[in-house]
């Protein structure tokens, strides 16, 4: 039995392999989508801060034909100042000369609230653009990484399981099957040392009769009768030595 999980530490730490190999993948994929979708994001608000620097940009615009039609109104009155004929008059053309006035001014007054705040926006829109620039970069280039990782990948996992089809004729089918099964619902792992009576696969102690035929190393496999994998009480290169 010693033999056996000697294999079974052998093809453990082949699928351990496989599975980084898996992981390294998966997180490659992942990082590129999270990346893919922050270039998303950054697309999506360059164009809404270019769309807020175009309404203010066409506010400006308005408030530009409001100063002009206040100056028009300015001039047209002060060139009918002469010819007023009595004071009726002349407070009247005053009066919607002020009116212009103050309603160029607060146009003016607009015109730089507004140019403030396009320049604000279009600080935030050449930063984003930068941004996004970057970020297309990087996902340009990590998506032709990922071409050539995935070939290296494959054929290292590949590599992997042939040396694992080679080496696992020297177990019975029924074991194997059993390693298997048990590997698939524990996260990878179907065999677990013992120590101080505690499997190392769940961290929980199991019975000591259990635990006394691993250290007399029968010809039974055992199984933790918590998380179900196969136990063996020291390393399998350990135990050649016994």
């Amino acid at each position: 039995m010693i033999e056996t999980l000697k294999v079974l530490e052998e093809i453990q730490r082949i699928d351990l392999e496989i599975k980084a190999i898996e992981e390294q993948e998966k997180e490659f994929i992942a990082n590129l989508d999270q990346l893919g979708t922050e270039l998303k994001e950054e697309n999506a608000a360059i164009e809404a801060l270019g769309a807020e620097a175009g309404g203010l940009a066409a506010q400006i615009k308005e408030a530009e034909e409001r100063i002009r039609e206040s100056g028009e109104r300015v001039s047209k009155d002060e060139k009918r100042l002469n010819s007023v004929k009595n004071d009726r008059e002349l407070n009247a053309i005053t009066k919607e000369i002020n009116g212009a006035n103050k309603s160029r001014k607060q146009g003016e007054q607009e015109k730089n609230q507004l140019a403030a705040r396009v320049s604000e926006k279009e600080g935030a829109l050449n930063a984003k653009k930068e941004s996004a620039a970057q970020k297309q970069a990087d996902f340009d280039r990590l998506s032709a990484e990922l071409v050539e990782k995935r070939n290296a990948w494959k054929e290292a996992a590949q590599s992997k399981l042939k040396s694992k089809d080679d080496i696992k004729s020297k177990i019975r089918p029924d074991i194997l099957r059993k390693y298997e099964m048990i590997r698939s619902k524990r996260g990878g792992l179907g065999l677990a040392q013992v120590k101080n009576e505690i499997c190392q696969g769940c961290f929980t102690h199991i019975p000591p009769q259990v635990y006394i035929m691993l250290k007399r190393g029968t010809e039974e496999l055992q199984s933790c009768p918590h998380c179900h994998r196969l136990l063996y009480a020291e390393t399998p290169r350990e135990l050649e030595a016994v």
